[in-house]
């Protein structure tokens, strides 16, 4: 009886390796169940029902087989790379679940086992442990992982680690490295928008740091590169602050027009309108902008100033005085620069004309 349940044993175990070769992962399935009530100690069968059942993408059902094959072969096996396939493939069925803190412990192991053993660590288990920190923000872990590609690597996969790797950075406000890495990464996937949108924020952010004229046609031209890849509102809210902060106020006030007037209520987005339309030399359609600028925030004194320098351009100095004594007063009449506005058009509004 033993040898025949024996035989029975290995009657199964071959044909469940032989339905895996082929692809047949549900039958191999069963051969392997039943060769494990045979003989519930054989990790190896435990690791192919878990295997199976994450070739058939059934990754819930994939965990406590393969929890179960570790826990065996750790103790049967510690040096078998069977326990570095049932470890890579823990970590990935959690991880392919969205279940990152789940993932971390296995794929950690899996590395530190194949490193050990002198083995080539799969760069797929680097990533995903790299984008399970990075998913749970344990940014300190996540990006020496995220930045382990080789240069040589253009794949998506690679951009997108330079993608998150470039978000941590930005959100540590060290433009200098996030603009680095989504660099590279728009390099690879050149029209991906997210990048784009994030890579033009950071250098608009260091543009405005830096005041730099090369730093602000940088973020042009990445503002740029993002229009052409999504045209839509958010789009062109970075193209045109991009073009103020460039001082290319006619093509900011092309952009800034169609999104103010979608956006009545939005008093920011008003001034930088009407300050690219006085700043390009269009007075009357600025004097409109700062106008509606001031009803939305009646004490904005940046509006103020603006409206109140476009009417002393047009020689409307009494307009002109007017504003800017509101302006004045707005900032509790602590402002020397605009109280020598004041005192300046007050002489011209005086002179004879």
């Amino acid at each position: 009886m033993v040898l025949l349940a024996a035989s029975a044993s290995a009657s199964d175990w071959n044909r469940g390796v032989a339905y895996y070769a082929k692809g047949d992962y549900q039958s191999a399935l069963a051969e392997f169940q039943d060769f494990a009530r045979e003989r519930p100690d054989a990790a190896s069968a435990w690791y192919y029902i878990g295997l199976c059942e994450f070739k058939l993408k059934r990754y819930k059902k994939a965990n406590l087989p393969l929890s179960h094959a570790i826990d065996l072969l750790e103790v049967q096996t510690p040096d078998s790379p069977d326990l570095e396939g049932a470890l890579y493939t823990l970590g990935f069925s959690h991880y392919l679940l969205s279940e990152y803190e789940g993932a971390i412990g296995p794929l950690k192991s899996y590395m530190e086992h194949t490193s050990k053993a002198g083995r080539k660590v799969d760069l797929s288990a680097r990533r995903a442990l790299g984008r399970s920190y990075f998913f749970l923000e344990k940014y300190d872990e996540a990006l020496g992982l995220l930045t382990a590609a080789d240069a040589d690597d253009q794949t998506k996969d690679a951009a997108y680690d330079e993608y998150c790797a470039g978000v941590i950075y930005f959100k540590r406000e060290d433009d200098d490295n996030a603009i680095a890495m989504l660099q590279k990464a728009a390099k690879i996937t050149t029209s991906d928008a997210p990048t784009l949108a994030l890579l033009t924020n950071s250098l608009m952010r260091k543009a405005g740091r830096s005041g730099s004229d090369a730093d602000w046609a940088n973020a042009v031209t990445a503002a740029e590169q993002l229009k052409a890849a999504k045209d839509d509102a958010d789009s062109d809210n970075l193209l045109g602050r991009s073009y103020f902060g460039g001082r290319q106020f006619d093509k900011a006030a092309g952009v800034l027009e169609k999104l103010a007037k979608a956006k009545t209520d939005d008093g920011q987005l008003w001034l930088l309108y009407g300050i690219s339309l006085s700043r390009s030399g269009q007075a009357r359609k600025a004097m409109e902008a700062l106008e509606i600028t001031i009803q939305i925030v009646p004490d904005s004194i940046p509006a103020l100033r603006e409206l109140a320098y476009v009417y002393e351009s047009d020689k409307q100095y009494q307009q002109a005085l007017r504003i800017y004594e509101k302006a004045y007063a707005a900032s509790g009449s602590s402002d020397a620069s605009i109280k020598e506005s004041i005192e300046r058009v007050r002489a011209l509004a005086a002179e004879p004309h």
